[in-house]
């Protein structure tokens, strides 16, 4: 996984969706793609792309990682109304597809990434993200998201339907080396400015798709490094799919992926310091969910494309928070 929590964005006008009389806070701007996004071109410059009139700025930002492609060749075409689209011989993004109920569709090809040679253990791999900052700094709530000490439930909802899968295993094909994954992350980070701790976080996983298991289920492990390819050193923490549904994404169909993220953040916590994670506080009202990251890492040499739509993450607050 690439370092990509550190990754600046422009600073966002806040958008706190809570009032004085409800308890809940929708974490996720923009859920339903409606904004437009923001992508760096090939000399790292950005570029908003937007498909619709309005004066809100793009919060969603796309990340390429390790690709031959890059997404940012379409903010010098005309995007028509309503919808965008990229497609070339690497990556493929559609926002509000034509003859589709999806929100996003999101797809990768691997084989044509590595040339169709298997890679090597300690080698990059290519990852396709749309992310976006939720806290400060930068994020869309600024100083006004919840700490994990406010919460009374962590409300996740997404619609996943896998498009295609051809996984292309090859003489040297490895399960440990080589699969697909299509994975949402949270970053859990300290955001208190006076704590020694301040911006530590951990990886929160629900890891939606996983060539190599039909129901995707827990693991835990620290991000390494390689010599080719730099890790965060980070825990990550990943629930999967099995505590919030049994369907099989893989079977092509639309399934809901829905539950209370909270105690599974909790039980993240404890035991990244359990692990020797996060040593600077082992106090919840330190952490925030600072950000998210929706997208493909595929180390394999698959070409697969997700479909996604009802994307929501929403705070439901104690009642003393309110």
């Amino acid at each position: 996984m690439k370092t990509i929590l550190l990754l600046v964005l422009a600073v966002l006008p806040a958008l706190t969706v809570r009032s004085e009389t409800t308890n809940a806070v929708e974490l996720i701007a923009d859920p339903g793609f409606q904004w437009g996004i923001r992508v760096e071109d090939r000399q790292k410059k950005e570029h908003l792309i937007k498909w619709n009139t309005g004066t809100h700025t793009p919060v969603w930002h796309v990340f390429q990682g390790a690709t031959k492609s890059c997404v940012a060749d379409a903010a010098f075409h005309t995007v028509p109304p309503g919808r965008f689209s990229f497609r070339d011989d690497y990556l493929w993004l559609a926002i509000h597809p034509q003859k589709s109920d999806a929100d996003v569709i999101a797809g990768m090809n691997a084989l044509r990434e590595f040339g169709g040679i298997p890679r090597p253990l300690g080698d990059p791999w290519p990852h396709f993200y749309l992310d976006q900052r939720i806290s400060n700094p930068d994020g869309h709530l600024g100083e006004n998201a919840p700490s994990i000490a406010d919460l009374a439930r962590l409300e996740f909802t997404a619609s996943v339907r896998l498009l295609y899968d051809h996984r292309n295993a090859k003489a040297g094909y490895d399960p440990a080396l080589h699969a697909a994954q299509f994975v949402c992350f949270l970053t859990i980070q300290n955001l208190n400015r006076k704590s020694p701790g301040y911006g530590d976080y951990f990886w929160f996983g629900i890891n939606l798709y996983d060539d190599r298991h039909p129901v995707t289920q827990f693991f835990a492990m620290r991000d390494p490094s390689w010599a080719k390819k730099k890790g965060t050193d980070k825990l990550i923490y990943d629930v999967g799919v099995k505590p919030f549904t049994d369907q099989v994404v893989g079977d092509g169909k639309w399934v809901d992926v829905r539950g209370d993220l909270l105690p599974h953040i909790i039980a993240g916590l404890n035991e990244a310091w359990k692990r020797g994670f996060l040593v600077d506080s082992k106090d919840p009202k330190d952490y925030r969910i600072s950000s998210i990251y929706l997208g493909w890492e595929i180390p394999g040499l698959n070409d697969a494309a997700m479909a996604v739509k009802n994307l929501r993450c929403t705070a439901k607050l104690k009642p003393e928070q309110i």
